[in-house]
C-alpha cells in the first residue's frame, strides 16, 4: 500500500544529560523534496540516524522503517577493507538495489568497482556512499549533508540525480546547512532548532513572497 506521507512524532533523544531532540515531529508528503535546515550541532544527524533506523534508542514514533528508507550518512558505515563491488553486492543482498544503475553512475566517476574503500579520498567515499544509497529502491531517501567534501562537478552530478528521482516521484529528505545547491529543488522546508522542528513550509509560498530559501532560513533562526 502506498503511503501518503512520511511521518514521525514526539522524537526525543538525549546523550547523557544533554537533550538533543525534545519531541521533534513532522509529516513529509509523498513525492516531496524536503529540506531539514539547521545550524551545525542542532541535531540534524541525530534525527536522521533515528529516521534512517540506525539509532533505535529513542522515544517517539516513526511510520516508515527498514527497507522503505535508504539513508546516506555523513560517514560511510562499511568496513574500509571492502572493495566498492563488495559494497554494492551487500546492498543487493539486503535491499531492492539497482546494481546496473549503480555501476552506470560509478562509470561517471574516477572510482572502480575493484577499489578498496580505504584507498579512496573523502570525496570519493562520498560519491560511492551516495550511489549506494540512491540506487536502493526505497520510498524515502534520507541524505545527511550529501555535498560535504565534494568538488563542483560531482555536486552538480548529485543534484542532477536528485532531480531525476523527483521526476520519478520519490520522496527525498535532505538535512543540510548548505542551501544554494538545493534552492530550486526544495518543495518544502523546515528548521530544526532547540530540539524541535518548525512548521513544514511550502517552498513555493516562500518564493511567491520574493524570498529565497536561504533568506527564509536566516529569518527563522532565533
Amino acid at each position: 500500500m502506498d503511503r501518503k506521507e512520511y511521518a514521525f512524532s514526539g522524537i526525543e533523544k538525549a546523550f547523557g544529560k544533554k537533550k538533543v531532540l525534545c519531541g521533534a515531529s513532522g509529516a513529509f508528503p509523498a513525492g516531496s523534496f524536503v529540506g531539514i535546515l539547521g545550524l551545525n550541532g542542532s541535531g540534524k544527524t541525530t534525527l536522521l540516524d533515528i529516521l534512517g533506523n540506525i539509532d533505535r534508542n529513542f522515544r517517539g514514533k516513526v511510520n516508515l522503517r527498514g527497507n522503505a528508507v535508504a539513508y546516506m550518512r555523513t560517514k560511510m558505515p562499511f568496513p574500509e577493507s571492502w572493495r566498492v563491488g563488495e559494497l554494492f553486492a551487500f546492498c543487493k543482498d539486503f535491499y531492492d538495489f539497482d546494481a546496473e544503475r549503480a555501476e552506470c553512475m560509478l562509470d561517471n566517476t574516477s572510482v572502480s568497482l575493484k577499489a578498496r574503500l580505504r584507498t579512496l579520498s573523502a570525496g570519493m567515499q562520498r560519491q560511492v556512499s551516495f550511489i549506494a544509497s540512491f540506487c536502493i529502491r526505497s520510498e524515502v531517501l534520507l541524505l545527511d549533508e550529501p555535498l560535504t567534501n565534494l568538488d563542483l562537478v560531482y555536486r552538480t552530478a548529485i543534484v542532477d540525480s536528485l532531480i531525476e528521482r523527483s521526476a520519478e516521484g520519490g520522496t527525498t529528505v535532505v538535512a543540510t546547512h548548505e542551501i544554494k545547491e538545493f534552492e530550486n529543488l526544495f518543495t518544502h522546508v523546515t528548521v530544526l532548532q532547540k530540539g524541535l522542528l518548525g512548521p513544514l513550509v511550502d517552498a513555493e509560498e516562500i518564493r511567491s513572497r520574493g524570498e529565497s530559501i536561504e533568506d527564509f532560513y536566516r529569518g527563522s533562526l532565533l
